[in-house]
This record gives structure tokens, C-alpha cells and sequence, in this order.
């Protein structure tokens, strides 16, 4: 038994103050204030010095490192996100990579999540190949026209067990034969509403297949306009409009993917319980990619990234930046800020039984962290994997 103490938990709807953890190499024990907590024959005893004790972070949407995707080498990535307090991550696919690469990039996955800092990737996240051919890497896009049997065929055949997430379109063509098939093969698996411009009737046809999660809100597409007075209700408003759905959110340092009052309006909208902050963090094709967006009338935020056409494509911010950056724009203390980056995701993608937050029975994947959510060490499945930045299995 190894046991935390000397510190504050974060915990799923408050902070106990004086607390304090146990656990084994595998599960936590205990969770509560220090003198309810038994540590008698702890053989490791870590003091905290004050600071708080989260829940690892669960970073759902995340396609690689700044200089390695997962679908390259997701042992790097794996090793990169680990360093930053993500405990959990599934590892996201786009369409800007062909139906080869996905196979071996998703075999790449499955062996490397079998040790070391692999073991925090848990499942896809398959943002493509079949939501809509809009958004970011215009000039990569693998996966022009209709969808095909024989390529959703072909990908769940070869990694259908390790989809969490299947991102659509309800625009795509053929996309219905598709979820149908998706459902049938892949039933753990849940669906999200990605880049489109469908309607709130085209959405709210296909929820019953399974629409849980509204990919990065705000920032994956609108209805089109209805006439020049205003605007078609479409996938944001269908995700504020039903109490069951998820709603991804980046939330970076400048509010430029999602401006800081509409934050405080998707908060106050789907309520903290309903909101996943998420990285999607991407990697840096080439050095010159984003270096004259200014002088083109592009907002420039240091914790973005561009694609070629120096159009927003996903961040270069980890998980706990974005909880500081919650709190920032938003006012949202820790104890909410850490859940919208740990029990929700877990929640949206169905592992929440397992990970997300502070109790008996759950991983003992654990993060100590200051106010400022700088993480300090990093517990994963029991053992010290990270202290002060060095990642130590």
C-alpha cells in the first residue's frame, strides 16, 4: 500500500482540505479527510506539502505531440502527454491520413499501449474519415466523395475494438449505412456530431444510433443561413439543446478558438457536468507553417497551430493549460475546472467507472498539481510515472 498525505483533494463535486489517498499499484484504496484515512503499514508515503491531489486527466480528442502523432509513434506522443498529467487519452485520427496508415498507425496504438507511458492510451477517437471534408489540412484531405462500405468495412475489421468514438457528418453521403454498420460492430462505441453544416433536424434524425458529443464546439462548423435576418439552428445548437449530450470544448490562452464570453455561455448552457475540455493538440508539420499569419489578418494565439494554408488546425496546448485557461476566462474554480478534464470525458466515452475521479475501486491514476495547476508528480495505475517534469517509466 502506498499512501498521499499533506494535501487538498479535488474531488468530483468539492475539495476535502486536510485529505488523503491510498492505494496499490493497480486500484485506489481510501479517499477522504487524513484522519479518516487508515496509512498504517503504507510502505511508500508521499507528502504533498499542501498542494492538491486530482484525478489523472482524461484528454479525449488529441491527435499526437508537437513532434509525433500517435499515428506515427504513439509511444512518444504517449511519453509527451504523460509529462503534462494526462492518465488517460485516446489517440485521435483525421482524414488527412489514408485508410493504410490508419490500420497501421491503430496497430502502431495497440502495442504500444502495451507498457510504459503507452499504457494511458486507451481507444480511437476516429474524427475521420467520415464527418464532413471541411475545417483544417484542406490540402491533405484522404477521403474525397461518398462514404464506401468497402473502407468502414476494411477499418472495423482491422480496429473496430479500439473505436471509442466515431465522428460523422449527417451530411455525408451513405453516412446513415455507415452508423448502421458502426452500431452494429462497434456497440461500446459512441457517436459525435464533427465538422458539418448540417441542420438541427439533420442531426436530431440519426441520435437515436447513439449522438452523445459534439465535437469542439463552436469551432467544427454551423448551419448555413436561412435568410439574411438569421441563422439556421444546427450541431452546437442541438448539443445545447439536449441535456444528454457532451460538448468538447478547446479552451485556449487567448479564447481564439471559442472567445471567452461564449465559454462562460456553453458552461452556463450545458452546465459544468456536460463540458469536456479537450487539447486537440496536433503536430508541427514544418517551422514556417503559421509565421506570417499576423500579416495576413490571422489571430495568433502561442498555444495554436496552423495548417499550410495558415487556417486554425487544432492547438499546441496540454490538458491542464486549458483548466488554468478555464479558470482564467471563465471563473470557475479547480474542483469544476479538473472535472471538466477528467470525470466528463471519462464520462462522454463510457470508462468513467474505471477512471476520472477520486474513489475507492477506480485507477489509481493521480496527479499532484499547485492552484495553478502546474503538475508536480504523476501516479499512473499506482506507480510514480512522472515527478517534476521527468517521466520515470
Amino acid at each position: 500500500m502506498k499512501a498521499i498525505v499533506n494535501t487538498k483533494l479535488i474531488m468530483e463535486d468539492g475539495i476535502i482540505w486536510d485529505g488523503a489517498v491510498t492505494f496499490n499499484d493497480e486500484k485506489i484504496l481510501a479517499v477522504g479527510n487524513r484522519q479518516e484515512v487508515d496509512i498504517t503499514g503504507a510502505e511508500e508515503v508521499y507528502d504533498a506539502g499542501g498542494l492538491y491531489t486530482a484525478p489523472g486527466l482524461v484528454d479525449m480528442h488529441n491527435h499526437g505531440s508537437t513532434e509525433h502523432s500517435f499515428a506515427a509513434d504513439p509511444a512518444a506522443a504517449a511519453r509527451f502527454f504523460l509529462s503534462h498529467g494526462v492518465t488517460t487519452v485516446l489517440p485521435t485520427f483525421y482524414h488527412n491520413i489514408t485508410k493504410e496508415d490508419m490500420i497501421a498507425g491503430a496497430e502502431r496504438v495497440r502495442q504500444a499501449a502495451k507498457t510504459g507511458p503507452g499504457r494511458i492510451m486507451r481507444g480511437l477517437y476516429m474524427e475521420g474519415p467520415f464527418m464532413s471534408l471541411m475545417g483544417s489540412m484542406q490540402s491533405e484531405i484522404k477521403w474525397e466523395g461518398a462514404i464506401q462500405e468497402a473502407d468502414y468495412v476494411d477499418l472495423i475489421e482491422n480496429f473496430g475494438d479500439m473505436v471509442m468514438v466515431w465522428a460523422v457528418d449527417p451530411d455525408r453521403e451513405n453516412i446513415e449505412a455507415f452508423m448502421q454498420y458502426a452500431k452494429e460492430k462497434t456497440p461500446w462505441a459512441v457517436f459525435a456530431h464533427g465538422h458539418s453544416k448540417a441542420t438541427f433536424e439533420s442531426v436530431d434524425k440519426l441520435k437515436h444510433y447513439g449522438i452523445k458529443i459534439r465535437t469542439h464546439i463552436v469551432n467544427a462548423g454551423q448551419a448555413p443561413s436561412r435568410c439574411q435576418s438569421r441563422s439556421g439552428a444546427g450541431g452546437d445548437q442541438f448539443c445545447f439543446y439536449h441535456p444528454d449530450m457532451y460538448a468538447e470544448l478547446i479552451c485556449d490562452e487567448t479564447g481564439i478558438h471559442v472567445p471567452p464570453g461564449y465559454i462562460k455561455m456553453i458552461v452556463r448552457t450545458k452546465g459544468y457536468e456536460k463540458v469536456c475540455l479537450i487539447s486537440d493538440h496536433t503536430t508541427v508539420t514544418g517551422p514556417e507553417r503559421y509565421k506570417n499569419n499576423e500579416e495576413r489578418g490571422i489571430w495568433y494565439g502561442s498555444d495554436l497551430n496552423y495548417d499550410d494554408q495558415g487556417l486554425l488546425s487544432g492547438s499546441l496546448m496540454t490538458l491542464e493549460n486549458g483548466v488554468r485557461n478555464m479558470m482564467t476566462h471563465t471563473g470557475y474554480g479547480l474542483c469544476h475546472a479538473i472535472r471538466m478534464a477528467s470525470l466528463n470525458p471519462a464520462a462522454a466515452v463510457g470508462i468513467d467507472r474505471e477512471v476520472g475521479s477520486l474513489e475507492a475501486g477506480k485507477k489509481a491514476n493521480l496527479i499532484i498539481i499547485d492552484d495553478a495547476v502546474h503538475v508536480q508528480k504523476v501516479f499512473l495505475e499506482g506507480r510514480l510515472a512522472v515527478e517534476n517534469g521527468e517521466v520515470l517509466i
